[in-house]
């Protein structure tokens, strides 16, 4: 029975080419499922999640300093206190410049419920460690099984291949960014048509002895 490879460096099939990291070598889960689709049916750039979220990081912080600037001016032009309007952030609770601090999504959700950039970006960036750290954690709760099942007094082979196979299919996951496919069952040789030919063949060869004796 082959032991899974124990090993904490990944090589993976793709290189970051639509980036700016332009790193080699990644493994799936460094891109997004999105973005493998379309590489393997077009065969273009690809671009992985940490190149993703930094020129969208920048995009952000253009839009903030553009929104900052758009509220300054209107400040000097009306003389008003228009451009100060705060609103408290949703996540952080701090009152901060609306239209600095906030983008428009954000505040069309209303008092309460809007976060500002700084807690959207955190909560991004959070979210993709948590995607990152839950996989390596599903790997090492089926390798801690694996190592249970084979330290029984009485190792079952069944439970073995049972976890073998499960950090296998987690990894080929993590390394090709693919979700194994569990293929259903086919029909076989003894199946509705299988009999059926075997019970037309059958007939006919009753036939031919009849024809025989006689």
């Amino acid at each position: 029975m082959s032991t899974p490879v124990v090993t904490e460096k990944w090589a993976g099939q793709f290189d970051c080419t639509g980036g700016t990291c332009r790193r080699k070598r990644l493994v799936g889960s460094e891109f997004s499922k999105k973005a493998l689709e379309r590489y393997r049916k077009t065969g273009g750039p690809l671009k992985c999640k940490q190149c993703v979220a930094a020129v969208e990081q920048a995009e952000r912080k253009a839009s903030a300093a553009k929104a900052a600037a758009a509220t300054t001016a209107t400040s000097l032009s009306s003389g008003s206190e228009g451009g100060k309007t705060k609103t408290i952030c949703a996540s952080c609770k701090q009152s901060l410049p609306s239209l600095s601090s906030f983008n428009k999504n954000q505040l069309s959700k209303g008092e309460g419920k809007a976060r500002c950039r700084s807690c959207v970006e955190k909560s991004i960036a959070d979210e993709a460690k948590a995607s990152s750290n839950s996989k390596q954690e599903q790997i090492n709760d089926a390798k801690e099984r694996l190592r249970v099942a084979k330290g029984r007094e009485k190792p079952d082979p069944k439970e073995i291949l049972a976890a073998e196979s499960q950090i296998a299919a987690l990894e080929a996951e993590h390394v090709t960014g693919l979700k194994p496919v569990k293929l259903g069952r086919g029909r076989g040789r003894g199946g509705r048509w299988g009999s059926g030919s075997a019970g037309r063949s059958g007939r006919g060869g009753r036939g031919g002895r009849g024809s025989g004796k006689v």
